[in-house]
């Protein structure tokens, strides 16, 4: 399958009455999952209730950071996910019906990045990890300048994310999911730079990628602060019960 096929094909499932229709409904399941499994607590959830496009740009701590953010939007949002997601017939089905749109490394980056711009111009939500992989720990790794860019050749603002509590709830390679409280933070919306050109220096993107980089490590101090308040209250209450 061709890179150029693949995304079409993307495209094209993701188009499919059936499609939406598992789409909607998995969602509503990893909702259940994260409310009454994880006890999931979002702080700044009206937030994803802006209308127009914007991006959302969480920390990266497991494979449940983007589901679970996803679900408490009211609208449906599309995700930039690695090619390796996409093998085979199954897996592009999958991905492509779960809204995820695949990022190619190298010279065909630039491709996946004006199809996210394409999407945002039609007034999609989109999700995207700045980190681009996993990292462990409350300190946000290094992060690209993809959403910088979208931000900028857009003008859509991005919502920084803090997730705390995924990374132990389902740790990589895990076969089961663990019973973690997660904490979730949606920082201030991150309006980009104001540019006459349409586009940002390198200098401009820079100061903007940092921005958006302490904004994220904001949000994540909040989202593990909230997850450690949480433990200690539950804590008192076990004593209290004992």
């Amino acid at each position: 399958m061709s890179e150029q096929h693949l995304e079409d094909r993307v495209l094209a499932i993701w188009a499919t009455r059936r499609a939406q229709i598992l789409y909607w409904l998995l969602r509503g399941l990893i909702r259940v999952v994260g409310r009454f499994y994880l006890r999931t607590r979002m702080v700044g959830a009206e937030r994803l209730r802006i209308d127009g496009a914007f991006i959302i740009a969480p920390v990266h701590r497991s494979n449940l950071d983007g589901p679970l953010v996803n679900s408490r939007c009211p609208r449906k949002v599309r995700s930039l996910a690695k090619i390796e997601m996409f093998k085979g017939r199954v897996g592009t089905w999958i991905s492509a019906m779960i809204g995820s749109f695949p990022v190619h490394r190298g010279a065909g980056d630039r491709r996946s990045l004006q199809a996210a711009i394409g999407l945002l111009r039609r007034g999609e939500p989109l999700l995207v990890f700045p980190e681009g992989t996993r990292h462990s720990g409350r300190q946000v790794g290094e992060i690209y300048g993809g959403a910088a860019f979208l931000s900028a050749r857009t003008g859509v603002p991005i919502l920084p994310v803090g997730i705390a509590g995924t990374e132990e709830a389902m740790p990589p390679k895990a076969k089961f999911l663990r019973r973690i409280p997660v904490s979730i933070v949606i920082g201030e919306p991150l309006l980009p730079p104001s540019i006459e050109s349409g586009r940002l220096s390198s200098n401009q993107r820079s100061e903007f990628t940092v921005r958006l980089r302490e904004a994220m490590q904001s949000a994540m101090d909040e989202a593990v602060d909230l997850a450690s308040t949480r433990r200690s209250r539950r804590r008192r209450w076990n004593k209290r019960d004992d």
